[in-house]
C-alpha cells in the first residue's frame, strides 16, 4: 500500500514538473517576443530622431547654430548666478 502511495505521488510530481517546465517555457518565449517588441518600438523612435535631425541640420543649418548658441548662453549665464 506504501508503495502505491509513494509511486502516485511520484507520478504526480512528474506530471507537475512537466507542466511547470512547459509554463515556464512559454512565459520564456512571450518575455521574448515583448522585449524583441520593445527593442524595435526603441529602434524605430531613435532612428526617426536622428533622422529628423539630420533634415533640420540640411535645411536649417544656422537656425541649429544660432539656438545652439543661444542654449549656450542661457546655461552659461545660469551657471555664473
Amino acid at each position: 500500500m506504501t508503495t502505491d502511495t509513494i509511486n502516485s505521488t511520484h507520478d504526480s510530481l512528474i506530471k507537475d514538473t512537466d507542466h511547470l517546465k512547459q509554463d515556464v517555457e512559454k512565459i520564456v518565449e512571450d518575455v521574448k517576443i515583448s522585449a524583441v517588441a520593445h527593442v524595435e518600438a526603441v529602434k524605430d523612435k531613435v532612428s526617426g530622431t536622428f533622422d529628423f535631425t539630420q533634415t533640420c541640420f540640411k535645411e536649417h543649418p544656422l537656425k541649429l547654430i544660432a539656438a545652439s548658441l543661444f542654449i549656450g548662453f542661457l546655461i552659461g549665464t545660469l551657471r555664473r548666478k
